[in-house]
């Protein structure tokens, strides 16, 4: 039996109301068909399956972790993503530090996004947030990707035109109203808004040592947010990544999930950062196709299994098309490599391979 949607009759007292601000009052079936609508924005592999898909549009992200552990970069990735995807970037630079290594992120366009930072003078945090704001608020920026790096480093206007001395107890309101505001705009819009933070020192002698910088208010605005922290023997906060030679060309960066717009809280997701290039994709396949077992690993030797995909049968062709691929010894035997550095090669010169091991990832993990 189809029940169909009745369609009530607005009363009379309501009808200005809605009039001037369209029809704000629905049945609760047509907004949860609404929300099962909004589109997911990807982060990288690793990330998007630790999250449940990725971030759900309309959301709040929030990064949080200790100075130089990949907070920028990693929202520079999530940035070029949505530049590909035709949405703007709009990045509030409160730290005054961004740097031409911050652009270095593969497929970012800096072209593609405006910057609001000061010129000759420091810019107020209700400045900063007001403008933000009003762009948000502008049709062109509707879809928008607003990045603020970061709210711990925002001075509210009393404390930027007084004194050294600490007047911090200001910020947390002015964070409060603006949250507020932009939770009202947000998922009618279906932007995202990432905000960085830094640990400060829990002095209250309640609790964990460190918390995350600005106040109640943002966190609990936060749909989705992760934590840069360690997570157990073997998974430390951050790890250095270092070539054949020894020199250090990227970090291993181990995230909390306190909470996802996606899926349950909890859990530990290990993603990489490759400097000069932004989230290594390529390394978090690789590990992920480890775990579950579409790369065996024997020793030093990687037998790839996935090439028995039906998917991935056409690409292995392409890169071996002198192979008989009826016969399985010989297949099974040109797709085994000697050590990581090889496997990485493979991948690197076929791109394709990349994209479709990784959709056959998701869909096994999602």
């Amino acid at each position: 039996m189809t029940t169909k949607a009745k369609t009530k009759k607005v009363p009379d007292y309501l009808k200005d109301t809605v009039k001037k601000y369209g029809d704000i009052i629905k049945k609760g079936n047509t907004v949860l068909q609404e929300k099962g609508e909004y589109g997911v924005i990807s982060i990288s592999p690793a990330l998007d399956v630790g999250l449940g898909g990725g971030i759900r549009e309309g959301c709040w992200l929030m990064l949080t972790g200790d100075p130089k552990s990949g907070k920028t970069t990693t929202a520079m990735q999530i940035a070029a993503n949505c530049i590909a995807e035709g949405r703007k970037v709009i990045y509030v630079d409160a730290e005054g530090r961004l740097k031409d290594l911050n652009f270095q992120v593969e497929g970012l366009d800096p072209s593609d996004m405006d910057i609001i930072a000061p010129v000759d003078k420091p810019l107020s945090a209700e400045l900063l947030l007001e403008t933000s704001y009003k762009m948000l608020c502008d049709p062109e920026y509707h879809g928008a990707v607003l990045i603020i790096d970061s709210i711990s480093s925002l001075i509210s206007e009393k404390e930027l035109d007084g004194d050294f001395s600490p007047r911090r107890a200001g910020l947390p309101k002015i964070l409060s109203v603006f949250t507020k505001k932009v939770g009202q705009l947000l998922p009618s819009q279906r932007g995202l808004i990432i905000g960085i933070t830094h640990y400060i020192s829990n002095t209250s002698g309640f609790g964990k040592s460190k918390m995350s910088d600005g106040g109640v208010k943002i966190q609990y605005q936060a749909d989705t947010r992760l934590e840069i922290a360690h997570g157990g023997e073997g998974n430390p906060a951050v790890k250095a990544v270092v070539d054949e030679n020894g020199k250090q060309v990227g970090q291993k960066i181990n995230w909390r999930v306190v909470c996802s717009s996606m899926g349950p809280p909890g859990g530990n997701i290990q993603s990489y950062i490759r400097y000069g290039h932004g989230i290594d994709k390529t390394q978090e396949v690789i590990d992920l196709s480890l775990d579950l077992g579409l790369i065996e690993q024997r020793g030093a030797w990687f037998n790839c299994l996935f090439m028995w995909y039906t998917s991935m049968k056409k690409i292995a062709k392409k890169i071996k098309p002198e192979l008989d691929f009826d016969n399985a010894e010989e297949v099974e035997n040109s797709f085994k490599y000697q050590g990581m550095k090889k496997v990485r090669t493979l991948f690197d010169e076929n791109p394709e391979l990349v994209k479709n091991l990784e959709k056959i990832i998701k869909e096994s993990l999602l």
